[in-house]
């Protein structure tokens, strides 16, 4: 008589460990942040480009990480102003400060065509960043150029600044303020 073969001697146990895998991976519960946004400064990045006159001009990249829990970052319309107005009409803020020691910082200003004094900030509108996850929350890298970063590079030379940054959701929730590393003009 002859010995009975299996054909596939390792299918039940093959079975047996992706039913096992599917019930480890279906209790593990998906990540969940706070509605209101929340940023990490993640790095400063430094570079200089060269202008048509062989000038080289420095510009800056700030990379930070951004968390939202209900992922409602970003807007599709930049047009769009209601609900958005004052401070939320833009969405990504940056403010100008200089580092006067290690704890203390100062804003910089600059007189407006009144000549009225404003703090040197910019604002910008963050283009809408889509949710990939059934719980909808957010969260990932963002790097941003700076505005005008050459021009404040010369205006401030031999002084060490910083940004300050926040951002708001698209229902008005504002994040928390982050720091720049300082830099060194």
């Amino acid at each position: 008589m002859l010995p009975k073969v299996r054909i596939f001697p390792r299918l039940p146990l093959l079975a047996v460990f992706c039913v096992l895998a599917s019930f480890v991976t279906s209790c593990v519960k998906p990540k969940t942040f706070p509605i209101e946004p929340y940023l990490e400064f993640r790095q400063n990045i430094l570079s200089h480009t060269l202008t048509a006159a062989g000038d080289s001009v420095p510009s800056l990249d700030v990379e930070f990480y951004f968390q939202d829990g209900d992922g409602d970052i970003g807007r599709s319309d930049e047009s769009e102003k209601f609900p958005y107005v004052g401070d939320s009409l833009y969405n990504l803020h940056f403010q100008l400060y200089k580092v006067l020691s290690d704890s203390l910082l100062e804003k910089v200003y600059l007189p407006d065509t009144t000549g009225v004094w404003q703090p040197i900030a910019y604002h910008y509108h963050l283009h809408y960043i889509e949710p990939v996850n059934a719980n909808h929350s957010l969260s990932g890298i963002i790097r941003w150029t700076v505005d005008d970063f050459g021009i404040t590079a010369s205006m401030l030379e031999n002084h060490t600044i910083c940004y300050g940054i926040y951002l708001y959701d698209r229902a008005l929730h504002r994040s928390n303020v982050i720091y720049t590393d300082p830099i060194r003009l």
